[in-house]
């Protein structure tokens, strides 16, 4: 999952169609990208492409009936949505899954950044900027945030371009279905975007038709990425790199020093998962920021919580610093799950559309896995 962003935020006028669909895209791809290649190395690349379209359409479907929602409704924040067709354990269950995935999300990128120096003191300097930014100016921030952007793409384009190299190993060599849906939990993760439904549907008047069009190129932007990702990663990489990634809790881009013996590859290689992970967990500490603001007007109590968001996962990932892939896997398996499947998709069940219960199971199936991989782990 990308940034986050408040849930109560207004927009009163009308904006451009392009302006919501780089919403949509700019929230989609985050850092959960770089656990794509080693999470499904077990599938091969023809069933991961199968597997992360099927999720694609999956997640697609469940934002347009949302977006229904908001339509009907209008000028409502999704706790007030859910509280409305779920009652209060919907709302309750909803704000839950929204911290926790965003909890999870920032032990998922320290403990990346931690994998990817290993050097607990550069970490914990870059988490007391963090920090102090979020404290102080977050137009520091945003300034910061489009710098990094830039150190993304360019190290992005390096990437694609090492991948284009002679390989004598075929994407197609490989393919176990059945290790597939142990995956897509991972898959999930990479695809979420329904936390800004409400601004989309606010910035587009409403309008079914600018809507689902803003959903469907917003989303499909994601999945070129994510495929771009795959196809890179599988390229690149050996099924015994991956596996040593996995082992270290790394982002496999991290090793592209040892895979070509060249240091110009170490600094694109760990600049791109830098970027990635950075850039997303600044988005997900300044929309808890804002998120919590909306909930705690006291400026006490919010420092407090702010401290709570920034230091308890960077203590974690301190600890244990190999949780990366893990952690992305419950974040997207169950509280993403819930945040953009089962939940959006339950109010339709409940009023008789029961022609969306496959799609309901679908995200009932991925729960369900991930509460089985997390008891076998």
């Amino acid at each position: 999952m990308g940034k986050y962003y408040p849930m109560n935020q207004s927009y009163r006028k009308s904006y451009p169609l392009w302006n919501a669909i780089f919403l949509v895209a700019g929230i989609t791809i985050g850092a959960s990208e770089l656990g794509l290649p080693v999470s499904l190395r077990h599938s091969g690349y023809l069933p991961a492409v199968v597997g992360m379209l099927g999720i694609y359409i999956c997640m697609l479907a469940s934002g347009i009936l949302l977006a229904r929602l908001f339509i009907r409704e209008r000028q409502r924040d999704l706790p007030a949505l859910f509280l409305k067709y779920l009652g209060k354990p919907g709302a309750i269950l909803f704000n839950v899954s929204y911290f926790s995935l965003a909890f999870c999300l920032l032990v998922a990128y320290w403990s990346g950044l931690q994998g990817i120096f290993r050097n607990l003191l550069v970490v914990i300097a870059i988490g007391i900027l963090v920090f102090y930014c979020l404290r102080q100016n977050f137009k520091l921030l945003y300034k910061l945030n489009t710098i990094l952007t830039v150190g993304l793409v360019i190290c992005f384009i390096l990437l694609v371009t090492a991948s284009l190299k002679p390989s004598h190993a075929s994407l197609f060599h490989f393919a176990d279905w059945s290790q597939l849906p142990r995956s897509l939990p991972f898959i999930l993760c990479s695809f979420g975007y329904h936390q800004v439904i409400p601004m989309v549907c606010q910035q587009l008047d409403y309008k079914t038709r600018s809507i689902n069009r803003a959903l469907f190129v917003g989303t499909l932007i994601p999945l070129v990425f994510n495929i771009i990702i795959l196809t890179v990663g599988f390229r690149l990489f050996s099924i015994d790199e991956l596996s040593k990634a996995a082992r270290l809790g790394v982002p496999v881009f991290v090793l592209l020093r040892e895979h070509f013996n060249a240091n110009l590859f170490l600094y694109v290689g760990q600049g791109f998962s830098f970027f990635a992970i950075i850039t997303s967990l600044l988005g997900v500490s300044m929309a808890m920021h804002g998120a919590l603001h909306d909930i705690f007007n006291g400026r006490k109590i919010l420092k407090q919580w702010i401290e709570i968001l920034i230091l308890i996962p960077l203590f974690i990932a301190m600890i244990k610093p190999q949780l990366f892939f893990t952690v992305l896997g419950i974040a997207g398996g169950i509280f993403g799950n819930l945040m953009a499947g089962l939940l959006p998709v339950t109010p339709f069940l409940r009023t008789g559309y029961f022609r969306y219960l496959v799609l309901w199971s679908i995200f009932l199936a991925v729960f369900v896995l991930e509460c089985v991989n997390l008891y076998n782990s």
